[in-house]
């Protein structure tokens, strides 16, 4: 049976049976009595138990977690005992190891990059400054490697670091010559101007960093209070849109003064459908205003601490939202499977060889509210949707006006109620024919893709004049070479093409003054 030992070895607490103890103890006893009489004996020995610390270290994880003789004598026999220095000979060997890249503190000019790196190859560090200096004149790539190697390169700061940047072997010889190297001052420096150079340069880089530190909070304090101030902005918008009255409009259709709810209530008209978005709506606001809250107090206040069980539930949220939204789309597209469409024509004799299409008055509230009818609100009744306009070419003297209502739904008779819903009217006398722009639907009937297309057939050689209110709100493919703006067209049984203008000679027009 043997007894263990909890000890601390170069601030590293470890757990140790009683003979390699009694052991280490020894060998620690003939260091300080070998080094009593040097200078420096006391960082020497601090030097030599932190070297020792981490031998036993990588020991103790390759080995059992109880510090045995056996691993004693390994980490004595690699660092030396004192009776192997011969007076001030330190070092017993020049053998080079695999060692480690560090940056050198010591030599340093900027960052120590350069230094560790010939402390590593053991040349001057002149030369690898040189190489930067040379690599920064192609496109900066010097810099940018530089400034990559300071910030992932860790810097030599024990006696062991320095000696593994050196690539030497690490025992009390090699350990107490680098501690007196550093006492006595033998560091390998440059010249005076080269110091003074370095640490100017090292002064502005500071200044720089700090600043771009600065600037770098900065920029994430105003980005979290920007996160909350839209995710605030957010809620009340939605807030006031289930509150207050306003016109909506999704797309070609225009609701009359209503809430939010109600235009969600029209733009999904089941049920089932309705409740699948609202409870699609809700988990996704919720996963995702959360994930925008949480990003904004972190990077404004650093504050509440990054739990991995919070952001899971927020992106479950999310998840289950978008679950649920796709089973809302996937239902609702089954509701738009039937397509119905009833056309009516209306044939209008012209009293004279042209006609003028002006476009109805496009003040919605006139549709909404007429000032004559039923006594019925149509801002209460009625949703407006946009027309379609088409002119074409018609066979005889008379001109022919084809309305066509289409609608969709589940089932095809349902869809023909919906198209059979819709409203739209136009005036004609003698040259003048004027197309409201708008169809009126009810809005009990939902949103089922309710549309208008409005042809109208004109007779060979009538001229036709288009208001420019209306020109681009016709056919593209009904104008001849893609003239289309305002002005006075002849139809042809190609299409509308635009009657040319014909100026008079400057001259002429003098001439016929005089005449006057």
């Amino acid at each position: 049976m043997k007894k263990n030992f909890s000890v601390n070895i170069g601030s590293r607490l470890f757990n140790i049976d009683e003979d390699a103890y009694e052991r280490l103890q020894a060998y620690l006893s003939r260091l300080r009595t070998f080094f009593a009489s040097e200078e420096g004996r006391d960082e020497i020995m601090t030097d030599i138990e932190m070297r020792i610390a981490e031998l036993l270290e990588q020991k103790k994880t390759d080995g059992p977690a109880i510090i045995t003789l056996q691993q004693i004598n390994e980490v004595i026999s690699g660092m030396g005992e004192p009776d192997q220095l011969s007076g001030s000979q330190g070092e017993p060997t020049r053998e080079k190891t695999k060692g480690k890249l560090y940056r050198d503190p010591d030599n340093r000019q900027i960052g120590g990059v350069c230094a560790g790196i010939a402390a590593w190859f053991g040349t001057d560090p002149l030369w690898i400054r040189i190489a930067f200096a040379l690599i920064t004149l192609m496109y900066g790539t010097g810099a940018i490697i530089y400034l990559i190697l300071w910030i992932i390169l860790p810097e030599a700061g024990t006696t062991s670091e320095k000696l593994e940047m050196q690539r030497r072997i690490i025992n009390i010889g090699t350990l107490r010559n680098e501690v007196a190297s550093a006492s006595n001052g033998l560091r390998k420096t440059g010249s005076s101007f080269m110091q003074s150079l370095g640490t100017f340069i090292r002064f502005v880089t500071e200044i720089i960093a700090r600043l771009f530190k600065f600037l770098f909070q900065l920029l994430r304090r105003a980005a979290g209070a920007i996160i909350l101030l839209l995710v605030l902005a957010l809620f009340v918008g939605i807030s006031l849109g289930y509150l207050v009255r306003e016109p909506i409009e999704f797309g070609m259709y225009h609701l009359g003064a209503t809430t939010l709810s109600h235009g969600f209530e029209w733009l999904l008209p089941g049920a089932a459908v309705r409740w699948q978005a609202y409870i699609a709506l809700a988990l996704l606001l919720l996963g995702i205003l959360g994930l925008l809250i949480f990003a904004g107090l972190r990077l404004l206040l650093k504050w509440p601490p990054i739990r991995a069980q919070v952001l899971s539930l927020l992106a479950l949220l999310v998840l289950a939202g978008i679950i649920i939204a796709g089973s809302a789309i996937h239902q609702y597209s089954r509701t738009i499977d039937q397509v119905s469409s009833t056309s009516s024509r209306q044939t209008l004799a012209l009293k004279y060889n042209k006609i003028r299409l002006i476009q109805g008055s496009r003040d919605r509230d006139q549709y909404w509210a007429p000032l004559a009818g039923n006594g019925k609100s149509g801002r209460n009744n009625d949703v407006l949707g946009e027309i379609r306009l088409s002119i074409r070419p018609a066979p005889g003297d008379s001109l022919i006006v084809t309305t066509i209502k289409s609608a969709t739904a589940l089932q095809e008779n349902r869809a023909a109620g919906f198209a059979a819903g819709i409203v739209h009217s136009y005036q004609f006398q003698d040259t003048l024919i004027v197309i409201d722009p708008f169809f009126r639907l009810p809005y009990r009937d939902g949103m089922h893709y309710q549309k208008a297309e409005i042809i109208i057939g004109i007779p060979l050689n009538t001229e036709v004049q288009i208001k420019d209110e209306w020109n681009w709100h016709i056919n593209y493919d009904d104008f001849i070479d893609g003239v289309q703006e305002d002005g006075i067209y002849i139809m042809t049984s190609s299409g509308l093409k635009q009657k040319p203008v014909i100026h008079l000679p400057e001259n002429d027009s003098i001439q016929s003054s005089s005449k006057k």
